[in-house]
């Protein structure tokens, strides 16, 4: 099972680094990394505490990280860092 678990983890993070590579410039792969540690984490979260403030949160994180590999100029770190204030 753990194999399996690390096998499907390497394709999702590959379709992810496809993916984000295809939104913006830059790495695409530190971006791709930080998707995966967000969803790792909104779905152990979600096991404890209230699964609609851990959805928001998860979204308000992927907004984020979209922004920053959109918008030209927006400083991005090593993983994306630099989005706007979520209101």
């Amino acid at each position: 099972v753990h194999r399996w678990v690390l096998a499907h983890r390497e394709w999702f993070l590959g379709a992810l680094t496809e993916l984000f590579a295809q939104v913006g410039d830059g790495l695409a792969g530190p971006a791709a990394r930080h998707f995966v540690m967000l969803r790792d984490g909104a779905m152990a979260a979600g096991c404890l505490s209230d699964p609609e403030v851990v959805s928001e949160t998860f979204l308000d994180g992927v907004e984020g990280l979209l922004w920053s590999r959109s918008v030209p100029g927006a400083p991005r770190g090593s993983a994306g860092r630099g989005a706007p204030p979520v209101t």
